[in-house]
């Protein structure tokens, strides 16, 4: 690859100076290894400062002068990799490339500089900081290393290089791109297809799709065919728009040119119908898919149970696993974890432990996701002895836990069991080698968080970070999360500036626990934002948020905007499960809306899913607020028939009704009643648990 690029170096020469190149060669020519170590990992050690040794050295690469300039650009992380790239790349005296680059901006050392670093995100993170001129000339100068990089094949580092470009040039200018890329001489070697599929994937991840469709078709002009995967990205894309007459265009196309769609192509359409809601077009597409030369493969099965278990429909789930095992098409542990989650979700215990049970029927070996699948579904159900003993179970079949698993535990223990037994859990974790370093960092943190030591949960987190150490996602969470519980907002919002700082991109968990955070104080519309900047990022919002802000919108009094959260949620495909149901009833209960009320709830139950005692206890107290008290005492039977015991606070709520009303002698029998029953003591520690019960996330 060198002799290759030297010969080619002198082709691409360019006039254009920007960098002063003397502080670069100063440190080029410290070879001493401890000047190497102390220029760059002490300019580590302070990467949120922007006068640090880290932004003034990484400043060099960049055509603005203002260092200040490189925090919009890159994260933390980020410039923490690209030192350590640089510095292997200095020690090992490929210092060539990075002084020509200093004097002048030259495609050729700009590509081997990034080739040196190997790192797919390394390279794309150095590019970033050489590319801040988008001017025409520099387009094409970049266009340039794009296309020596897919000379050498390094065709992932050019698609990230043109996204870049493309995203900074904008739709107006894109087709510069193009140009520059498809009119070169032939200097280099010319891959047609590879330009022209590069191109594609870029403008799709400009979300430029009409650009990319043009793309599309002149390939198709010129008797290219685009690749399967850029194909099956586009199809997503245009469903995710909701262009549905384009999708079945393209696939028309390559119908009558005589090209087979694949499984790759048709379950990526059968996924974006899935995530519109649209679960019965994407069943018929997998009725079909034979007639295409395709047959029906784990993955497709999958997209539709799953669909239709986030829409609460798990019967229906249930007769696809039946469907696709007498198909001959075995289920997958992810088939099996969906099933169970869905089941754990809706509160039917039971069938979840027979579905986990009758696993090595069908050959499926559990893994450590199917049981924090059941792990959690025991947990939320507060049956934490049952939870243990799976824990034991998975240790004892040689399942390592993870993360997820301690941190369900650890839950469990601190929510619904006893505080002192969550701190042995902890202790015997960090004495057992049951957990990676990585892992064990993690409970460590999530562990000072359950205890309220907060301060000091941050403290580690930020100097573990500073250090290097190999933290996850769950981390940040656990410290967001508890931040947000305690009402500490600043400190939350700290937290989560940090997490994006280093380069870890939010989860559903964080944002749920931000936007806890942001209702807590009323910003209702801050968290509205919040959300809509997810959807806008690509993170797939599930129904938690939805479920959190239409609670909060109900504790406020905003009963219209409630209501208008629910159908926009519908709308996008996120169907409620039973949580949110559970949530929705109380707030129309509480706004005095009992028959909108139970018509949700019928629409709850056709959807299979169970009421506990939270959701019957807000109808129950709704209609004792209007004076029905027959009514209620007809739901508390219908509590009962359903294997349901009342507990404190519905019996009290019947009385206090009663009592209102001048009916003594029925409130004095429903006491009696209580009383003999016997379940007065124990619906007490019940109902404490239950009046929350929907808040168990």
């Amino acid at each position: 690859m060198r002799n290759g690029f030297s010969t080619l170096r002198r082709s691409f020469a360019h006039p254009l100076h920007f960098l002063n190149p003397s502080q670069t060669l100063a440190l080029l020519r410290r070879r001493t290894n401890s000047h190497l170590r102390f220029a760059f990992y002490s300019a580590a050690s302070t990467p949120a400062d922007p006068a640090s040794g880290t932004a003034a050295f990484l400043h060099q690469f960049s055509p603005s002068r203002d260092a200040t300039d490189l925090s919009g650009v890159l994260n933390a992380n980020e410039r923490r990799k690209i030192l350590v790239g640089l510095a292997k790349l200095i020690k090992r005296y490929e210092v060539s490339p990075l002084e020509n680059f200093s004097e002048c901006f030259r495609p050729v050392d700009v590509a081997e500089i990034m080739m040196f670093l190997e790192s797919r995100e390394t390279a794309f993170a150095f590019f970033k900081i050489a590319a801040q001129d988008f001017s025409p000339s520099f387009v094409v100068l970049y266009c340039t290393v794009a296309r020596l990089l897919m000379a050498e094949r390094f065709f992932l580092m050019a698609q990230d290089l043109l996204t870049w470009v493309v995203k900074n040039v904008g739709p107006c200018r894109s087709w510069e791109v193009v140009e520059a890329l498809t009119q070169m001489e032939d200097c280099v070697v010319v891959y047609d297809f590879y330009v022209f599929d590069s191109v594609m994937r870029a403008l799709m991840g400009a979300d430029m799709f009409s650009e990319a469709l043009q793309i599309l078709f002149t390939m198709r002009e010129m008797g290219l065919t685009p690749s399967t995967s850029s194909i099956s990205i586009l199809f997503k894309l245009l469903l995710r728009v909701g262009d549905y007459g384009s999708v079945w265009k393209i696939l028309g196309d390559l119908l009558r040119r005589g090209t087979s769609p694949t499984n790759i192509m048709l379950n990526s359409i059968i996924l974006g119908f899935c995530r519109k809601g649209f679960v019965n077009v994407a069943e018929n597409l997998l009725h079909v898919m034979h007639k295409f030369g395709c047959f029906p493969d784990t993955i497709g099965y999958n997209l539709v149970i799953n669909a239709y278990c986030m829409s609460g429909r798990t019967p229906a789930a249930l007769k696809w696993v039946n469907f696709m095992i007498g198909n001959g098409c075995d289920p997958s542990a992810y088939t099996c974890s969906t099933l169970i989650n869905a089941l754990c979700k809706e509160g039917n215990m039971m069938e979840a432990r027979r579905v986990f049970d009758g696993l090595q029927d069908i050959h499926v070996q559990p893994n450590t996701v199917i049981y924090n699948a059941l792990l959690n579904g025991y947990v939320k159900a507060r049956n934490i002895e049952q939870a243990c003993l799976l824990f034991e179970d998975m240790r004892l079949k040689g399942i390592a836990p993870d993360c997820v698993t301690i941190n369900i535990l650890v839950a469990g223990h601190y929510r619904y069991g006893r505080v002192e037994d969550g701190n042995k859990f902890l202790n015997s974790l960090s004495q057992s080698q049951l957990l990676s370093d990585s892992a064990l960092l993690d409970v460590s943190i999530s562990g000072l968080c359950w205890v309220g030591r907060l301060d000091e949960a941050m403290k580690v987190l930020f100097d573990m970070l500073e250090r290097g150490m190999p933290l996850s996602i769950y981390s940040f969470n656990s410290v967001i999360a508890a931040y947000s519980r305690a009402g500490l907002v600043s400190n939350a919002f700290q937290a989560y500036k940090l997490m994006i700082q280093y380069g870890f991109f939010p989860s559903n968990s964080t944002c749920s626990s931000m936007l806890i955070c942001l209702c807590g104080i009323g910003w209702l519309r801050e968290a509205w934002q919040l959300i809509e900047k997810m959807m806008l990022k690509g993170l797939h919002v599930n129904r938690m948020p939805f479920t959190i802000l239409i609670d909060a919108h109900f504790r406020e009094g905003d009963v219209r905007s409630a209501q208008s959260l629910w159908t926009e949620m519908i709308c996008r495909g996120i169907f409620p499960d039973a949580i949110t149901f559970s949530a929705y009833i109380n707030g129309l209960c509480k706004a005095g809306l009992v028959e909108d009320a139970y018509d949700v709830l019928s629409e709850m139950l056709q959807r299979g899913f169970v009421p506990n005692n939270f959701t019957y206890n807000s109808l129950i107290g709704g209609l004792c607020d209007l004076g029905k008290l027959n009514e209620a005492v007809k739901v508390k039977e219908e509590m009962s028939q359903r294997d349901l015991i009342p507990d404190i606070f519905t019996v009290n709520m019947i009385i206090n009704g009663f009592c209102r009303e001048g009916r003594m002698r029925s409130a004095i029998n429903m006491v009696m009643d209580m009383y003999r029953t016997g379940y007065a003591s124990e619906g007490l520690g019940m109902g404490k648990k239950t009046e929350s019960n929907w808040i168990s996330i």
